[in-house]
């Protein structure tokens, strides 16, 4: 009697290795270059197309992040030539990283060359942190060296990519002939770009005035670029954006600049808490700074797409994110400074009370008075190694004459006591410029502080707060539209009306945060609103309020979730 074959289970291993054929034995190493075609497949000739980002592609995202935060470490936003300058330098490395994403989304296939052309790439990156150390908006004698390294790199780096192009013409040109012309006049523009930007590096060298902001000519360049190459994609069949993960690729670099955010709440933690320990003013300044990073992860991934967009739709979800990403780096760093200077108010507040203390009815004895002066300074731990040695000289010597003179008139007819209106002017003024250099935040490069008096040093740093102010409220303002844009683009929700409604309010919120900016033409109304946490929690509720409309937004969800779960 044969023996059914299910019994025959039991006479051998469940997984019995089966013989490796030498084969496949061969095809399972890296190989020197790898087609982008999919062989797997016997249809038509398509290409390999990835769900999530690889390895070596979150990879260098993080070097992407790495020079940006090397970047803000050496610069601070705290004019109009530094914000010039941050977004400028933004763009070199946020368009130079799209340029390489846009290839390796579709082509790159893991194999020798191209990792030797990502090491290559990375390298470049790092090319970029170095020189971007002394880039500013203007081209000076000092920091020529850095445009002229920027523009190798940037013409390399196209260079680069139209060697990858060609390799990979080479590979489908036999079997796909119309994405090969598509992609032969990418590899021509890149060229193209790429001799503009070597030919650039001659012209930083006459240093003229007329070539100051010569550099700008690279975003000409960078449009150029971009517009090309999604543009010949578009019109080109099987080398377009679909079914590739460019919106995953999108959403990773936010949320890495998202983390960004929360590395400045650290920052923050490490420069308020450290003094004195927690207190109920510092909790309420970091979680202020915390729920605004935490809305604006949620705002912006309540409204990425979920599925594929069409052709036009992503690639604009594509394009709209630079100046996202902008707003997004300059609201994490506002809020940081925003914070920061709540903080130095509040020990500011602190100083003057004691001063007051000390000549307040009735009156503690000098001794008293002076230890609890000279214990409020100490307790704000200021680093003076930040800048601000000759602070810490003035405010030495004032402490020293502490018993000098008697602290406070001791009637009316006295006019030699130590606390004048002078001498308060020159201890908190000094206290006030050597806190904000402590927390990294100083007037504009070339600005002698030394020849300032007291009143005029305030106004100074009430200036660079003012345009914190302004600029904070404008890129909160572009971050809502954008965020009613993304809405627009991402067609989670079949229902238009619903959409509607979340770009409506999108929209209002916008225009709504534009408005705050109008409080600067009121000092009074604009200082108190400065000097108040509230101004940590406005752009939180706006967010806040933006997401009420949740539940609308995906009612059709649900409902369609209902009426499946009726149906089974």
């Amino acid at each position: 009697m044969t023996r059914p074959p299910f019994f025959s289970l039991f006479r051998q291993p469940l997984h019995k290795p089966k013989p490796i054929k030498q084969d496949v034995l061969q095809h399972r190493g890296l190989s020197f270059i790898a087609t982008p075609i999919d062989e797997k497949d016997g249809d038509s000739p398509h290409f390999c197309r990835h769900s999530d980002a690889t390895p070596i592609e979150l990879f260098f995202d993080l070097f992407f992040v790495a020079n940006l935060s090397s970047f803000t470490a050496t610069h601070e936003i705290n004019n109009v030539e530094g914000l010039g300058a941050y977004i400028g330098f933004l763009g070199v490395i946020w368009f130079t990283w799209l340029q390489i994403t846009l290839f390796d989304i579709r082509f790159a296939r893991d194999s020798v060359f191209e990792r030797i052309c990502k090491a290559a790439q990375l390298a470049a990156m790092v090319g970029f942190a170095s020189a971007g150390t002394r880039f500013t908006t203007q081209i000076r004698g000092e920091n020529v060296w850095a445009f002229q390294s920027l523009s190798l790199l940037l013409g390399g780096s196209r260079v680069l990519l139209a060697v990858q192009y060609t390799v990979n013409i080479c590979l489908i040109h036999e079997r796909m002939r119309p994405a090969a012309k598509g992609l032969s006049i990418i590899v021509a523009a890149l060229l193209a770009s790429s001799l503009v930007y070597f030919g650039m590096y001659f012209a930083f060298q006459e240093d003229h005035g007329i070539h100051s902001y010569i550099w700008t000519v690279w975003f000409i360049l960078f449009g150029f670029e971009m517009w090309m190459v999604m543009g010949v994609s578009y019109i080109t069949p099987n080398i377009g954006f679909e079914d590739t993960h460019l919106a995953v690729r999108m959403g990773l670099l936010t949320l890495i600049i998202i983390g960004e955010g929360v590395i400045a709440v650290t920052r923050i933690a490490n420069k308020t808490v450290r003094p004195g320990g927690w207190t109920k003013w510092s909790f309420v300044h970091i979680l202020g700074v915390t729920t605004s990073v935490y809305f604006l992860w949620q705002a912006y991934f309540d409204v990425s797409p979920r599925g594929p967009l069409g052709k036009i739709s992503q690639q604009a979800w594509a394009q709209l994110h630079f100046p996202f990403h902008v707003a997004l780096i300059l609201l994490l760093e506002g809020s940081q400074i925003l914070a920061l200077t709540l903080d130095v108010t509040l020990k500011l507040t602190y100083l003057t009370e004691t001063i007051q203390f000390a000549c307040e009815e009735p009156r503690p004895e000098a001794e008293v008075a002076i230890r609890l002066l000279r214990s409020t300074i100490a307790d704000m731990e200021i680093d003076y190694g930040r800048g601000a040695m000759k602070e810490k000289a003035i405010i030495s010597d004032i402490l020293e004459e502490l018993l000098t003179l008697p602290l406070c008139p001791t009637d009316v007819t006295s006019n030699v006591y130590f606390l004048t209106h002078d001498r308060i002017d020159d201890l908190v003024g000094n206290v006030t410029a050597a806190l904000f250099s402590s927390m990294g935040i100083t007037p504009s490069e070339g600005r002698d502080i030394s020849q300032l008096n007291n009143s005029q040093l305030l106004m100074m740093y009430v200036e660079v707060l003012g345009f914190v102010y302004v600029y904070f409220f404008v890129v909160a303002s572009i971050a809502m539209f954008l965020f009613a844009a993304f809405t627009l683009l991402a067609h989670r929700h079949q229902r238009k009306l619903y959409v509607g409604i979340g770009v409506a309010v999108r929209l209002v919120l916008a225009v709504i945060v534009l408005g705050m900016v109008s409080f600067v033409q009121h000092f009074a109304l604009a200082y108190s609103f400065m000097t108040s946490p509230v101004i940590l929690y406005a752009f939180t509720v706006i967010l806040l309020t933006s997401e009420s409309s949740w539940p609308f937004l995906h009612h059709g969800d649900l409902m369609s979730r209902f009426e499946c779960s009726f149906v089974d």
